[in-house]
């Protein structure tokens, strides 16, 4: 099965592999110019990278918002010592109130950040990624926060045309996350980064290709023009049932990411004109079309 077909999307007519770009916009940005030039552009895929968000709506910063309006309020009044102290007792009393309500706050949250980002991007394929830092993006959750995280997404009533588990995860953590995934119907890409070289790739997508993957990613460094050309062959070489994506990043991978295709990739990352990109390397989507029409 190719990865089109996999994600109900139409076969190419052209041969090439499809676009995603990737949604990186934070609390304070604004979704409506990224829905415009995603409409101008029309890739075939975005990616919402919810570790550029999520974090800004976690249990410790959102009871520190609590807790900072609420000493705000305090200063404001002209209270005894002993009043004041009563009061600040009362902030520890609600302190455990809202860590056994977080839960539930929790959920919420993650379902109004879904419907924010569906109610923008409307009719294009998403695919839910939460990138933590020790593999290249910027999300600080801890292992089980992840998980919740992606779970609570994955249920909150909006279907996804994937979800990106990394291999890394703590294996309990990343087959519950699987099995919540598939019985929604949602494949599941486990994705490898390495952002400091490139290791043996065969290796690599021998050994993904075992788990309950639907996709095989593999995302590494080139130090010198010979890994990004063992990337490419490795990927040629692959003669794994699930569909593939591999690229090499920064300047030096940049080729791979352009003609990746040919070796049997089946998806590339661009960025939308003028937006920032999400990993080293990455050219944008006017960029790439011009290359592979030259």
């Amino acid at each position: 099965m190719t990865l089109r077909e996999l994600f109900k999307l139409p076969k190419s007519i052209n041969e090439k592999p499809l676009i995603a770009v990737p949604l990186t916009l934070g609390p304070n940005d604004k979704l409506t110019p990224f829905a415009k030039k995603l409409q101008e552009q029309n890739p075939d895929i975005v990616e919402w990278r919810a570790d550029y968000i999520a974090d800004d709506f976690s249990q410790a910063v959102m009871w520190q918002q609590v807790k900072a309006g609420a000493q705000a309020e305090l200063a404001q009044k002209d209270v005894s010592a002993m009043t004041e102290a009563k009061m600040l007792s009362e902030m520890d009393n609600a302190r455990q109130e809202f860590d056994a309500n977080w839960p539930v706050m929790n959920m919420q949250i993650i379902k109004e950040l879904t419907v924010s980002v569906f109610n923008t991007i409307g009719s294009f394929p998403i695919i839910l990624t939460y990138r933590t830092q020790a593999q290249g993006g910027q999300g600080e959750m801890t292992p089980v926060e992840y998980a919740t995280f992606i779970v609570a997404a994955l249920r909150s009533g909006f279907h996804f045309t994937a979800v990106d588990v990394e291999y890394t995860l703590d294996s309990e953590l990343r087959d519950k996350v699987i099995d919540v995934a598939h019985e929604l119907g949602v494949p599941v890409i486990i994705s490898y980064h390495d952002f400091n070289q490139t290791p043996d790739v065969s290796a690599l997508i021998a050994d993904i290709s075992k788990m309950p993957a639907d996709v095989v990613k593999i995302a590494v460094m080139p130090n010198k023009e010979q890994d990004v050309t063992d990337l490419l062959q490795a990927t040629r070489a692959a003669t794994i049932q699930q569909p593939l994506i591999t690229m090499s990043m920064g300047a030096i991978g940049q080729r791979s990411r352009v003609e990746g295709y040919k070796f049997g990739s089946e998806l590339t990352f661009a960025t939308l004109d003028g937006l920032p990109v999400s990993a080293p390397g990455q050219v944008t989507i006017s960029e790439l079309l011009a290359t592979w029409t030259k």
